[in-house]
């Protein structure tokens, strides 16, 4: 069996949905992929193995951008999930105008979409960089904060039930391809037939996501994602909303995209299509499906 490393920034459904099915399924075991997670968040670019995976597809963007020699093969996930959330009596983001709020550690992708929407709204709240999701929770709970972006780790129902208020889903506005299947420009010259079972993986994976028989994902859901019961439908449903069928967007959405986070990171932006590569994929119809 061949040995690859499949690269996360978050262990959460927006980043490792597609790979928690092919596990389930056995898809790695039938194209004889052997498949170990590695978490890349602090890792330098030399010590990340080359025949890795990665799927932090906002993170493979921002690489890009700063030179390195990347390529995305596939889009899972084009609208970003992340929500901000208020503390109790917070229930409008203007009131967070004097207010603190806890973020993803500044170089992380999320933390420059907060400051979007912050600079969409006219506002300037300070600012707390925090390490996770269960510590910014945790901030906003207990008052600490203001408010606080989430992700996925937390389906908004939970964090409603925890005395909180949603302020806005950062997905709704900003289009993005956030999640999915990037590697280094070096792999993929050497390992183009491997690529390819993957992408198919994912493409096989992404069919069960949208599938009519929601079994495989419920299940997947509950004992990978610790999702509650009670919570299995509304999420599926945020899920098929963020989630691509097609595995790839618009080239307008792309460019778009690569140009947004030029200006965030204020560098040079460059052609979308040096980055992005959709030849891997399968053909598909209007459904999604062979």
């Amino acid at each position: 069996m061949k040995e690859i490393f499949l690269g996360f920034k978050a262990y959460d459904v927006h980043e490792l949905l597609c790979h928690a099915i092919a596990e389930a399924a056995g898809m790695y075991v039938s194209a004889g992929i052997r498949t170990k997670l590695i978490d890349t968040t602090f890792l330098p670019e030399d010590a990340i193995p080359i025949n890795t995976f990665h799927v932090a597809c906002g993170a493979a963007l921002g690489d890009f951008l700063s030179g390195l020699n990347r390529r995305v093969l596939y889009v899972a996930c084009d609208r970003p999930m992340f929500w901000l959330y208020g503390r109790a009596g917070v229930d409008r983001i203007e009131q967070l105008s004097t207010g603190r709020v806890a973020t993803f550690p500044a170089i992380a992708p999320p933390a420059k979409f907060l400051q979007k929407l912050f600079e969409d709204e006219g506002i300037a709240p300070d600012l707390l960089p925090s390490r996770d999701d269960i510590a910014r929770l945790q901030l906003l709970v207990s008052g600490s904060v203001d408010a606080a972006l989430l992700s996925s780790l937390f389906t908004p129902a939970e964090v409603v039930q925890r005395g909180c208020n949603q302020l806005a889903f950062i997905g709704e506005n900003l289009r993005l391809p956030s999640s999915g299947l990037a590697v280094s420009g070096e792999f993929l010259s050497r390992q183009a037939s491997l690529v390819t079972s993957m992408v198919d993986i994912c493409q096989q994976a992404m069919k069960i996501i949208f599938d009519d028989d929601q079994t495989l994902l419920r299940r997947v859901l509950a004992s990978d994602f610790k999702m509650p019961p009670a919570e299995l439908d509304q999420t599926a449903k945020i899920i098929r909303y963020c989630y691509n069928p097609l595995g790839q967007s618009s080239a307008n959405l792309l460019q778009s995209a690569v140009d947004n986070v030029a200006k965030a990171l204020n560098v040079e932006t460059r052609p979308a299509r040096d980055l992005f590569d959709f030849s891997f994929l399968k053909k598909l119809n209007e459904s999604g499906r062979d």
